[in-house]
């Protein structure tokens, strides 16, 4: 498992795919993953994460830890935990 702070989390509804920018030591890292399972992880680890309408409050998981591994052939998030 790799430790990150979450940075920022980028993507569209209708697209399905969603990318969370993440800080690993002093580096960038964007993550590529599946919208709505990446969503409904965080919303059970960080309070006030979905916001009315099916938005996402971006600034309740800002500076927030995490640790992630990467799906079996290292292209999307495969899983995702409190750090």
């Amino acid at each position: 498992m790799k430790k990150a702070t979450i940075v920022d989390l980028r993507g569209s509804w209708g697209s399905g795919i969603a990318t969370l920018v993440v800080k690993e030591g002093k580096k960038l890292k964007e993550i590529p993953a599946d919208n709505g399972p990446l969503v409904r992880a965080l919303a059970a680890m960080f309070p006030g994460v979905i916001a009315p309408g099916h938005m996402v409050n971006v600034d309740a998981i800002r500076g927030k830890k995490i640790v992630y591994e990467m799906d079996e052939r290292g292209l999307m998030l495969g899983s995702i935990g409190p750090g």
